[in-house]
């Protein structure tokens, strides 16, 4: 006699469903990905972690555009998997290697580069001629801790025409 009662199983029964507690961008991939497109027309723009994290930046401007990502300390502590002992920031053990990937699209008539902000540095290309949209992967170098800041490196991908 099985624990139970007689013709009882230990079968457990299925998962219905699954659904995450957190909207973790980790559940994203390459097919199902999220993204918040932004359009913007100043010369110069200091773009928002959001921005970024949105995964498509857009310029109409009608001359030559730089967009600035975000300070290290303000994007990274952002990012999936790169939280570090900053205060209010855990947990602690996280490292390095973390990264996001995004687009920037030059609709307007003039050229756009992509400038790394405090903290970050660039790798590769940087412009986006009209006409084109380019792929960045920024990746984290440093999740900083209580006696040094984070930092990242963005590295231009590849471009194809719109």
């Amino acid at each position: 006699m099985a624990f139970g009662g007689p013709n009882q199983t230990a079968t457990p029964l299925p998962v219905q469903s699954f659904t995450p507690q957190k909207d973790y961008l980790s559940f994203s991939g390459i097919i199902n990905q999220y993204y918040a497109p932004v359009t913007y027309t100043a010369v110069a723009t200091t773009l928002t972690y959001s921005d970024v994290l949105g995964g498509l930046i857009t310029s109409t401007n009608g001359a030559a555009q730089t967009l600035t990502l975000p300070t290290a300390a303000l994007l990274v502590p952002q990012i999936e998997g790169a939280q570090g002992g900053l205060p209010g920031i855990a947990p602690p053990n996280a490292t390095s290697g973390s990264g996001i990937r995004f687009f920037v699209q030059s609709s307007g008539a003039g050229t756009v580069t992509v400038a790394a902000g405090t903290g970050g540095t660039t790798s590769g290309t940087m412009t986006v001629a009209t006409g084109q949209i380019k792929e960045f992967l920024l990746i984290v170098t440093k999740v900083g801790d209580s006696t040094s800041l984070p930092t990242y490196t963005v590295y231009s991908l590849g471009t194809a025409t719109v």
